[in-house]
């Protein structure tokens, strides 16, 4: 198994930063199994690239940390949207509020880029 595929030479950073967090033992064991396809060892290189730059950010927590950020501001977002529908209401009634099901959605929004291609 060979790491050439999966970290080109055009881009040593990224492959130091995941041998700096997994060691390239580990990344060596991942990659060489033998039940993943191409692409699924290309996804855990993504994903081995994007935990260890998270990690760098947040040594603690890494990706948790970033994803219970994303889910704070989640989580404030939808009780601003719970005010500001219960402001229209005050004001408008309740037949003016949008609900999230009248904006249309495009057919390609949940596709991945590889399906859209």
């Amino acid at each position: 198994m060979r790491f050439a595929p999966y970290f080109p030479s055009t881009e040593p950073e990224n492959f130091d930063r995941v041998h700096r967090n997994f060691g390239a033992e580990n990344v060596y064991k991942i990659l060489s199994n033998e039940t993943f396809s191409p692409l699924q060892r290309e996804y855990a290189v993504k994903a081995l690239s994007y935990e260890a730059e998270a990690r760098i950010q947040d040594p603690v927590t890494g990706c948790v940390g970033m994803s219970l950020a994303y889910k704070k501001i989640l989580n404030n977002l939808k009780e601003q949207i719970v005010s500001t529908k219960n402001e229209i209401m005050a004001t408008m009634g309740s037949d003016k509020v949008p609900e999230y099901n009248d904006i249309p959605m495009p057919d390609d929004f949940l596709m991945t880029q590889n399906q859209q291609m």
